[in-house]
This record gives C-alpha cells, structure tokens and sequence, in this order.
C-alpha cells in the first residue's frame, strides 16, 4: 500500500485496536445520539398530535425496521468485505467491493419499496392497528416510496466507516437530523404545511436526501475519500457480491426476524395494555435505543476494526478487539442503567407532556425502570453479533439473534395468558434480553478461542 493510497483513518484502523475502536466509537455515538435525539424530538411534535398518533408511530416501526434492514444488511456486510481487503492490503478489490454494495442497495431498496407498497395496509391490520390505520398509512406511504434513497444513504454512511472515516460519516448524520428537526414543526402543524403525521415522514425524507448530496459530493466529486467508488463499466462480480452478501443477507435477515417478532409483540400488549399499552412500549423503546447508543456503537465499530485485523491475519489484534469492546461496553452501560432508574420520572416527561398522554407516565416509569435490569446484559449481545460478522460469521450472528428474539415472543405470550397484566409481558422481555445476549457471548467466546487456536496451529506448523 503505498502513500497515495492510505489515509490517516485507514492507518488507524489497522493499528492499535484499542485506540482504533475508540477513535471509530465516539464518533458513531455522537453521531446516533443526535439521530435518537432526533427521533425522540420527533415523537415530541407527534405527541402534540394525540396518544392514536403516538401509537401510530409506535405500530410503523416494525415495517420501518423491515425497510431500513435491507440497507443496514448491506451496509453490515459491504464494512466486513471492504475492511477485510483493506486489512489484506488489497485497495483495489476493496474499491470494488464498495460500488458493488451501492449496486445491490439500489436493486433491494426497489423490491423492498414495491413489496411494502403492495402489503402495507395487510400488515398493519394483521397488526392490530384498528382505527388507526388511517394515521399509520398517512406516516409510512412517504417512507415506502422514498425508501431507494434512505437506504442508499445507510448503505454510503457503512462505506465511510469502513475505511475508518467515522467522523466523516457522523457529519452527514448530523447534518440529515439538524435538517429534520427544524422541518418537523413546520411541516406538521398549521402554523406551517399543516400535513400532519404525514409531515414527520416529509421532513425525514428531505433530510435524508440533503445526507445523501453530501456523501455523493464527497465520494463523486470531491473525492477526498480512501474508497474510490466508479460506477461506469460496472457489472457484477460473484466474489465481491459473496463476500458482502454472506453477511449481508443473514444481518438483514436477522433484523426483519427481529420485526416480525416486534410486530407479535404488539399485538401481545395490545392483548393485555390495548393500544395505550403500545404507545407505553414504543416510546419507552425510544428511550432504551439513546440509553443503548454506547454499546451499538461499540456492536458497529468492532465489525471494521476486527475485519481489518481479520484480513490481515492479525488475529491476536482481533482478540484484544473483541475483549476491550465487552469490558468498555459493560462498564458503561451499568452506569447509564443506575442513572436511568434514578431519574426514569423526568425522563419520561418528553412523551407524557400532553393532555391525553399524562395517564400513561406511571406505567412508562415502571417500564424503563424494569428495562434498566438487562441493559448491561444487552450490550454482550451487540458486541458478540458485531465480531461475528467482522469474521464472515452471518449466519452465527443470525442464528444467535433469532434465538434472542425468538425466546422473547413465546414467553410474553404465555405470560400475558397465564397473568394478562402488561407488568407479566414487561418481566417477559427482561427474563429473554438477559438470556439471549448470554448465550451469543459465550458462543462469542467459543469462536475467540477456536480462532486463536487456530493461530497456533499455523504457527507451529510455520515453526
């Protein structure tokens, strides 16, 4: 590699792992904070709306999740490929790998848009939206047909960080929820466009797009990037596709598992808390995903970093990785969850400030304060899927997530016929975010020492 082809963040990324996850964490945190800050400013402005708009809210998020999986699917896996020919010394390959994921991302946004097109109003009633089914569709039609473009952003933000340009990659996301939060009002109320629910998915869209400018501006023109993605003359190439598509497609599988069972548990609550009960789920969710922005940042740093020392036979720098990334992210968040308890009643005044949502603040203050317990628990599971797919490993990852997701269903299920009280189903999700995370990291584990293993092995052989 010679000097014209390196940057400071791609030296980084292949030096001391330790200063590599931090310097790829703090940025992906900031840069997630000010998004769930957005997301969270977001539900505010909805709240104004009424508790049906709040629950509306709460009831799309799985069918956003299924869309945004598809992106973040390959985006999971075009970071492993790129950062393992990176860490190989192999620009090239790496330059390819990139423009292939930006290919495979438009021809999956556009399956995903048309199947959601067609199934969206089926979904949403097996869902148990009754009459609010008119505010949900409102909400998601805009996000449905503009999904081509979200996904690309997602997909292009996971190519920066790639190369270890973390920071590059939190200026653009910065940048999308600056522009959201100063559109949200405008578009939702009458003092502005008045569109309603429909104006929080107006102002998402824009600002996603104004994202996305920027990241093209930087890749296309500028070119003041490592990766040099050229699109012309472009086809397909299997080995490039397999590289991010054996991780891609069990990472996107996993998430649309993972909103398939957020749909059952809807429809769970709804049985014992009706809709109230999902506006209480949903926006104490909210809450836990700014609380959880440590450790997913420290699930989405570990997959460059460990993939770059991958691909460079590094594994001792793979180990240190993936231990200093366990040790950091329990640390951290048992203080977040002690803090969360201690202040869970202010905490939940952001979505119980209106009329028709003070009835709901008791139950959210119970709920986030029994959410706390796994908090710490929850971040072994980020971490362990991350280093999977920073091996190539997406079918490890998948199946540790379905088993996670997968306990979770069932046992809320039988507790919600058994006790029917929403505190049985909240107990529910405690018991299996603390049994999942678990079990993926001593399988985690199982896979460090086999890796290591195998080091020695090559090295006596060598010997």
């Amino acid at each position: 590699m010679t000097e014209k082809q390196t940057t400071e963040d791609v030296d980084i990324l292949l030096g001391n792992p330790k200063k590599a996850i931090l310097t790829m964490v703090v940025p992906i945190a900031v840069a997630m904070m000010v998004e769930t800050a957005n997301n969270l400013i977001d539900a505010f402005w909805v709240v104004g709306l009424g508790s049906d708009a709040m629950a509306a809210v709460g009831l799309i998020f799985p069918l956003f999740f299924i869309m945004i999986s598809v992106g973040n699917g390959i985006g999971i896996g075009a970071s492993f490929a790129v950062s393992k020919n990176i860490g190989s010394g192999d620009k090239t390959s790496a330059d390819r790998t990139a423009a292939q994921a930006i290919m495979l991302t438009v021809i999956g946004s556009m399956l995903i848009s048309v199947f959601l097109f067609l199934t969206q109003r089926q979904l949403l009633e097996s869902m148990g939206a009754g009459d609010t089914i008119g505010l949900c569709l409102d909400y998601v039609m805009p996000l449905v047909l503009f999904s081509p473009f979200i996904l690309l952003n997602v997909v292009i933000t996971n190519l920066l960080r790639s190369e270890g340009a973390a920071k590059k990659a939190m200026i653009t996301q910065i940048f999308a929820a600056v522009i959201n939060m100063i559109l949200d009002p405008f578009f939702i109320y009458d003092y502005g466009l008045g569109l309603g629910i429909a104006g929080a998915a107006w102002a998402t869209i824009i600002a996603m797009l104004c994202s996305l400018l920027l990241l093209l501006y930087w890749f296309l023109i500028k070119r003041n990037t490592y990766l040099d993605i050229r699109l012309k003359g472009f086809r397909f190439e299997r080995k490039s596709d397999a590289d991010i598509l054996r991780v891609g497609i069990p990472a996107s599988s996993g998430m649309l598992f993972m909103s398939v069972a957020s749909m059952m548990m809807n429809a769970i609550i709804i049985m014992t808390g009706g809709i109230d009960g999902v506006a209480v789920y949903s926006s104490t969710w909210r809450l836990l995903q700014m609380l959880m922005i440590p450790m997913m940042a420290v699930g989405l740093a570990i997959v460059p970093v460990c993939a770059a020392a991958y691909g460079a036979k590094r594994y001792d720098k793979v180990k240190t990785a993936y231990y200093y990334s366990l040790k950091i992210s329990v640390l951290v968040m048992i203080v977040i969850a002690v803090l969360t308890a201690l202040f869970a009643d202010y905490l939940v005044m952001i979505f119980t400030y209106s009329e028709s949502t003070i009835p709901l603040r008791d139950e959210m203050v119970s709920c986030l304060r029994l959410f706390c317990i796994f908090l710490p628990f929850t971040s072994l599971g980020f971490v362990s899927s991350g280093f999977f797919e920073s091996l190539g490993m997406g079918v490890k990852s998948l199946i540790s997530m379905v088993i996670w997701s997968g306990l979770q269903v069932p046992t809320c299920y039988i507790l919600a016929i058994m006790v029917g009280t929403l505190t049985s189903v909240w107990y529910g999700i405690v018991i299996t975010e603390i049994i999942g995370p678990v079990i993926m990291v001593i399988w985690g584990l199982m896979v460090m020492y086999a890796l290591m293993s195998r080091r020695t092995e090559v090295r006596s052989a060598e010997g």
